[in-house]
């Protein structure tokens, strides 16, 4: 089974302790159907970006970049950070965050001598109070920015619902897709995030098919939720869990993913990449951890 598409992985969010890092980097650029990493931003790039070049393979050109670790961490400290914030001061430290972001990017692909850091994935905080006008004018400046080949896109999380728990409680899609279509950038799905706003593993294929039908589909990503406390966190909680088979309480199934790589890939509108996601258990061997991934990607491949 191959795929017509590169296929991503978040490999951070699986990584072992500190000793066998650099033994499971190994392992996953000896993988052939691995195109890429997703990497945290802030992390290893923006610590020691030449460090970094060190475990990028060969083969890997199409990778990506997260805002989602800084922000939550920025808000953490100031609630109105973020691109779509309606307040300037958090809005301007969201535009430097990002720009900071280009930067590392730049030193990679010095570092590197090529190009790999293909798209960087950008998120409508702060909760709540964010707005699509915000967002837009945000986005605008950050287009004018050297990104080094990358694109940046949107990715789609949580949005505010007054009467559920947020996991991000950001822009609505809707808000996002009017904001993308006005400002030319794409929006990345992720498969928990959406199962989350909707509590229902419907709802990512809901999501999937309004951005491809609205000509803005950048790509997917799969990550579980569900609704059972866990080893990864509490009910619904944005925790990346295995899928079904790995992960009883996860509502992510073989046929879910399947259901919507068939919807990412349908054309006109198509997705131009995908990935996985996924934390696993603390005492999963280098092995177990790539298997968990590969249960996702076996699936999407087999769509």
């Amino acid at each position: 089974m191959t795929l017509s598409i590169p296929f991503i992985v978040g490999a951070y969010a699986s990584m072992p302790k500190v000793p066998e890092q650099r033994a499971y980097y190994t392992l996953l650029a000896q993988e052939p159907w691995i195109s890429g990493l997703e990497i945290p931003f802030p992390g290893p790039l923006s610590d020691d970006p030449a460090s970094f070049a060190e475990v990028i393979a060969p083969h890997w050109n199409t990778c990506t970049v997260t805002a989602v670790p800084g922000t939550m961490a920025a808000i953490s400290q100031q609630p109105d950070f973020g691109l779509a914030s309606p307040f300037s001061e958090g809005r301007a430290a969201a535009v430097q965050f990002t720009r900071a972001i280009a930067t590392s990017i730049a030193q990679l692909h010095d570092a590197l001598g090529r190009e790999v850091v293909a798209k960087v994935e950008l998120q409508s905080a702060p909760r709540e109070v964010g707005t699509a006008d915000d967002f837009a004018q945000s986005l605008v400046e950050i287009a004018q920015f050297d990104w080094s080949g990358a694109v940046p896109v949107i990715e789609h999380c949580d949005q505010y619902i007054p009467e559920q728990p947020p996991e991000k409680g950001f822009l609505s899609l809707e808000d996002e897709i009017e904001v993308a279509q006005a400002t030319g950038f794409d929006i990345q799905i992720n498969w928990g995030r959406s199962a989350i706003e909707g509590r229902s593993a419907r709802t990512p294929l809901d999501h999937v098919i309004s951005v491809r039908d609205a000509g803005v589909l950048a790509g997917v990503f799969f990550s579980g939720a569900g609704p059972k406390e866990t080893i990864y966190g509490h009910p619904w909680v944005d925790g990346h869990m295995p899928a079904t088979s790995d992960e009883p309480a996860s509502i992510m199934t073989v046929d879910h993913i399947q259901e919507v790589t068939r919807a990412t890939l349908e054309e006109p509108g198509a997705a131009s990449y995908c990935g996985a996601k996924i934390c696993v258990p603390p005492s999963a061997s280098l092995s177990e951890r790539i298997g968990f991934i590969k249960t996702i990607y076996r699936a999407v491949a087999g769509a």
